[in-house]
């Protein structure tokens, strides 16, 4: 009993470790087909986020005359680790059904397919960096030492959205319509961020209601290290670590729990 619930603890990072390169390498390829054909190739994935800054920035800079300083600056920080997130999660629930002949027909572990597509997407926003940095530099924004900590927080925010991802994952080889059902939550969930807005701007008991969910909390990290330029909170990072484990393992381990009946359902 003890050696199950050590390898329950384990065995998740025993696989991402022992499967790295293949992870990697499953990951470039998805980006080459997703790209295929395509001109200008990842720029296209920033062009949503773009539109976006272009969107809101009139909305709440010239309709509602918000006076932010720099907030280009805050919307995009914010908006990529956002978009990682919420395509990683999205793009996970389709994953173990589209790649039901690979699960099936091979020894492959079924966790490296969901695995792969946050991996993928963590590429895309490790490309989009430089374009981050470049807002930084045209608005004179401070760059100084804090940005060491952005490894940190990439690191914390991949355990955790690989976990989430898992449930999801899991639970559209029984029920198809789970996609459905976790594009109309991200819609939501975008809206209850603060990517678009300052959490200043909602009322205190509100707040507290935002910062029930982790990512928001990551969010605010990403704000800290390129808007603010002030380091994270140091017991929030911790906070976020053990979270983010806690849901690596429980994730991972959910998931493992039901693999063996995939191939009845894909």
């Amino acid at each position: 009993m003890v050696m199950r619930y050590i390898n329950a603890v384990f065995y998740p990072f025993y696989l991402l470790y022992k499967y790295h390169y293949l992870i990697y390498v499953l990951a470039l390829k998805e980006l080459k087909i997703r790209y295929r054909g395509s001109v200008f190739g990842f720029l296209w994935s920033m062009l949503n986020p773009l539109l976006n800054l272009l969107v809101y920035t009139f909305l709440f800079v010239v309709i509602f005359k918000n006076t932010a300083k720099n907030y280009p600056v805050y919307f995009f920080s914010g908006i990529l680790p956002w978009n990682w997130f919420s395509s990683s999660v999205m793009e996970a629930t389709d994953s173990v059904v589209s790649a039901g002949a690979l699960i099936t027909k091979s020894t492959l572990p079924a966790e490296i397919v969901v695995i792969t597509r946050v991996v993928s997407n963590l590429i895309n926003y490790l490309l989009s960096i430089p374009i981050l940095f470049l807002f930084l530099i045209f608005f004179h924004v401070k760059i100084s030492f804090i940005v060491l900590f952005l490894p940190l927080v990439v690191i914390i925010q991949f355990f955790l959205t690989t976990g989430i991802a898992f449930f999801p994952a899991t639970w559209n080889v029984f029920y198809r319509d789970v996609r459905q059902i976790i594009q109309t939550i991200m819609q939501l969930l975008f809206f209850c961020m603060p990517v678009m807005y300052f959490d200043t701007q909602v009322p205190p008991k509100y707040q507290k209601l935002i910062y029930l969910n982790p990512i928001a909390y990551l969010i605010k990290c990403y704000h800290d290290i390129f808007y603010d330029n002030l380091m994270p909170r140091p017991e929030l990072l911790i906070l976020l670590f053990f979270i983010s484990i806690v849901v690596y393992i429980v994730g991972f381990n959910y998931f493992h729990s039901r693999k063996d009946v995939f191939a009845e359902y894909i």
